[in-house]
């Protein structure tokens, strides 16, 4: 199941790791055993209980109801500029939301203790630590890719149709997101194993943006200057890219995609450099 991992005497050095090459070689040699963790994972997750995979499905639908509840019916937001918009509409606009954040919300909150909750790994045995991170991506997906499952079914029964050939486009927006996630769960997870306190950090900061990102109110609503300052979080817009192509049936705006794309790459490169540099240093304070 692992792979053999080589540590020469004189360790690389932080430029050396800085390659994107070297990055895409680790995933794609490691591939199977962050699939296989992935798998372990979830499968721990609901394993001692009766409903099993149900589970997944829990937390998004209680948030999707209340938030429905409180900001469509209570308060009567819209995420449209139309009066007569239906709830059905809005409550997928917020489940969309929802999905599209829990990828980040999953991988950054667990990101902080993944040394640490692995120190097995890192104490008993020459493991590429650096596959962690790509297995929790992997489980966040699989959860996305459940929640899909139920929107799609809650589209046919409000919109009565099909979802149209935009909906293909969704994984492909989807790589920024995750490519973002991999850098931060690489970053966050090499230094929440020398401070410990930087899982709460990352919970409140989780929180914050959280209500920050348009999930159950639509950005254009918002007037100036927090409109501007809002659209300085990229989860805005990728939130608002899969809306457009989900409920919005049209195509998302391109040169902004390839923009964040080239950025989270970029991120993706250096939080892998940062974790590789790093990963000597944890046996020593595990």
């Amino acid at each position: 199941m692992h792979d053999a991992v080589t540590y020469s005497a004189s360790p690389p050095g932080l430029r050396e790791y800085l390659s994107p090459s070297s990055m895409l070689a680790s995933i794609w040699t490691h591939r199977r055993v962050s699939s296989a963790i992935a798998r372990r994972e979830v499968e721990g997750r609901y394993r001692t209980h009766r409903l099993g995979l149900f589970w997944v499905l829990m937390h998004p639908l209680v948030m999707l109801g209340v938030y429905t509840f409180v900001f469509g019916i209570v308060f009567k937001t819209k995420l449209t500029l139309r009066d007569d918009e239906p709830l059905g509409v809005y409550a997928l606009a917020i489940f969309t939301g929802l999905l599209t954040f829990g990828i980040f919300r999953e991988m950054a909150t667990r990101a902080p203790t993944l040394i640490v909750a692995h120190r097995h790994f890192v104490t008993k045995m020459i493991f590429p630590l650096e596959s962690l991170a790509l297995s929790e991506l992997l489980a966040a997906l699989f959860n996305f890719a459940v929640g899909m499952i139920v929107w799609v079914v809650g589209y046919v029964a409000f919109i009565g149709e099909m979802p149209t050939w935009h909906a293909l486009l969704t994984p492909l927006l989807l790589v920024p997101i995750c490519l973002a996630g991999l850098g931060m769960s690489w970053l966050l997870s090499a230094l929440g194993t020398f401070l410990r306190d930087l899982a709460s950090v990352v919970e409140l900061a989780v929180i914050v943006l959280f209500h920050m990102t348009p999930i159950f109110y639509s950005i254009d609503r918002i007037p100036e200057p927090w409109k501007s300052i809002l659209m300085w979080n990229p989860l805005a817009h990728v939130v608002q890219s899969v809306r457009a192509v989900l409920l919005e049936h049209r195509q998302p705006d391109w040169p902004w995609f390839l923009g964040s794309l080239a950025t989270s790459f970029l991120f993706a490169v250096v939080g892998y450099a940062v974790f590789m540099k790093s990963r000597r240093a944890f046996a020593d304070v595990l």
